[in-house]
Order: structure tokens, then sequence, then C-alpha cells
């Protein structure tokens, strides 16, 4: 993969699947200060739990970005297969920078990784997330891939000793169209 945009290093960020060996460095992006306050997680996370979360699971896509060998950011994409009615849709339930990492391009390598394998391999035409409002930094992210705010959800989550708003933001594609042979 090419440099990424805001990435100053001159690294190069690779995107792969989560391996159980990442557990350690998962572990420091998901017990992060700057993670939690953008989650509905609690700001300490046992190995278990971490491990749990990293296991394999149909429904789940789960990357990381690694830059000179080193895990930089993990992302969750869950898709729901066996709902018929939205399994066209697919909800984004993190996109998070290893605290050594941040301001490197690492948020938008990610995305970029999502959105390529809703679009071009799970034939995903609705992608959906939750932003707390005034995380300009993560909407102006998932602005810049297309993502709208459809609305707001007051009051919907407790962090740092007070009530926010939830933005849920959704970004539309066309359907996958038939290619014919000329």
């Amino acid at each position: 993969m090419a440099q990424e945009p805001g990435n100053r290093t001159g690294s190069e960020i690779m995107i792969r699947h989560v391996r159980a060996s990442d557990r350690d460095a998962v572990a420091a992006i998901f017990n992060s200060r700057h993670v939690n306050l953008g989650t509905q997680r609690l700001p300490y996370h046992a190995d278990t739990d971490v491990e749990a979360r990293l296991c394999d699971d149909p429904a789940k896509m789960k990357l990381v970005a690694e830059i000179d060998g080193n895990v930089a950011g993990y992302c969750e994409l869950e898709t729901w297969p066996t709902r018929p009615r939205i399994r066209h849709g697919g909800e984004i339930d993190m996109v998070a920078t290893h605290p050594d990492f941040r301001g490197r391009g690492v948020g938008h390598a990610l995305m970029e990784a999502i959105i390529d394998l809703a679009d071009n391999w799970l034939q995903l035409t609705r992608l959906q997330l939750y932003v707390w409002d005034g995380n300009d930094v993560a909407v102006r992210l998932y602005q810049n891939f297309g993502f709208d705010i459809e609305g707001r959800l007051r009051r919907f989550v407790f962090i740092n000793g007070e009530y926010r708003d939830a933005l849920i933001m959704a970004r539309l594609a066309e359907p996958a169209r038939l290619k014919t042979e000329t």
C-alpha cells in the first residue's frame, strides 16, 4: 500500500486481518484514553476480553493497520448475513489508532480498506456508524468517505462525567451491476 495522506513519516501503512498475536497491541488501543472517549467501552479491558473480541466471527471483518511491523490501528465492520432484510448493510463498529501512531493516516487507511471490502467484496450498499457529537476529527474523516449525518440520538452515551449526543452517519452505495461481455 502506498503512503497514506497525513502519514508524514514516509512509512507505508499495511492493512491485514487481525491475528491472535496482536492482542497486546490491540489491548493498548482499547485502553487508550482517546479511544475510550470515542467508544461505549469502559477504560480498562481484561486480556481475556480482548482475546474474545479478536476471535474469528464470519459476520465481522476485523482489520489492523501496521507501520514498520507495529500494529498502528484497529477497525471492525459488522455485517448481518443472517438477517435477510438488512443483510445489504453493515456497521463500522470501531476505527481506532494506537496512541503512538495518531496523525499518521491510520484512520484514513483503515476506512479505505473497510469501504473497499464493503463495496467490492461484500455487496453492502449501506454502511452506518455512530460518532459522538463534538468529535469533529472523526466526523470529518467519515464525511471525506461519503458519510452523511442522518440523525442525532440525544444523551446517548455517558462519557467522562457527562452525557453526550451520538450522531448516526451513513453512506449509501449503488448496488453492484452485472458486467456484460462485449
